[in-house]
C-alpha cells in the first residue's frame, strides 16, 4: 500500500472514535439546552395563564428527559465477554404503548452458535405485573422459574431446551432481562454480574 494512503487510513481510524464521542457530547448538550428552553417557555406560559401551552411545553420536557434517560441507559450495558461480540444498543423512550410510557434499552451479543439479548426497562406501569412473580416464589415455580440471587438481588431463571431466560426486578421499577439461546449459565451469570445496577438505579 502507498504510504500516504496508509497514514491516512491510520489517522482516520484514530479520529473516528473521537468524532463519535464529540457527536454524542454535542447531542446531549443540545438536549439539555432544549430541556431548559422548554422549561423556561412552560413557566412563562403558566404565569401568563396560557395553561394549554404550558402543559404542552412540560409534556415536551418529560419526553426529552425520558429520551435522555434512554440514551444514558444505553451506556450501561456490559462489554462483551471474551470471544463474544456485541451489536449497537437500541433505545426507546415511552414511544410505544408496549413500554407503558417507560424507557427501554437493549443490546444483542453473539458468540459462535450462541446469542444473548439484554434488555432494561424502567418506570413502566406494566412492571407491576412482574412484581407478583418475584414476591410469590410458588407462582414463579408454577411458571417454570427457579429463584436465585445475583448482586444481592432476587433473580428468576427459566431453562427450556437450549434457551435460558434470566430476569431481575430492581426496586419494583426496573426489569433487567437476559434472554439467550445456546448460552451457558456461567456466561449468563457473568453478564448479570457485570451490570452496574447502582448506576441503573440512579439514572
Amino acid at each position: 500500500m502507498n504510504k500516504p494512503y496508509l497514514w491516512l487510513g491510520l489517522w482516520a481510524g484514530l479520529m473516528l472514535p473521537c468524532a463519535l464521542l464529540a457527536d454524542n457530547t454535542d447531542t446531549r448538550a443540545e438536549t439539555h439546552a432544549n430541556i431548559r428552553q422548554a422549561i423556561t417557555e412552560g413557566n412563562r406560559a403558566y404565569e401568563a395563564g396560557e395553561l394549554s401551552q404550558a402543559a404542552t411545553q412540560f409534556d415536551y420536557v418529560s419526553t426529552l428527559i425520558r429520551q435522555l434517560q434512554a440514551s444514558e441507559l444505553g451506556t450501561l450495558f456490559p462489554e462483551p465477554l471474551i470471544g463474544w461480540q456485541a451489536e449497537p444498543v437500541n433505545t426507546q423512550a415511552g414511544a410505544t404503548a408496549f413500554f407503558g410510557g417507560g424507557i427501554n434499552a437493549s443490546r444483542r451479543y453473539r458468540k459462535d452458535g450462541a446469542n444473548l439479548e439484554i434488555s432494561i426497562t424502567k418506570d413502566s406501569p406494566l412492571l407491576q405485573t412482574m412484581a407478583m412473580l418475584f414476591t410469590n416464589p410458588s407462582m414463579a415455580a408454577m411458571a417454570g422459574y427457579r429463584i436465585k440471587r445475583i448482586q444481592g438481588q432476587t433473580a428468576m431463571m427459566k431453562e427450556e431446551g437450549n434457551s435460558r431466560d434470566l430476569q431481575m426486578l430492581i426496586a419494583n421499577r426496573i426489569l433487567i432481562r437476559f434472554n439467550g439461546q445456546g448460552i451457558t449459565e456461567q456466561d449468563l451469570n457473568a453478564y448479570a454480574e457485570a451490570l452496574d445496577i447502582e448506576a441503573i438505579i440512579r439514572l
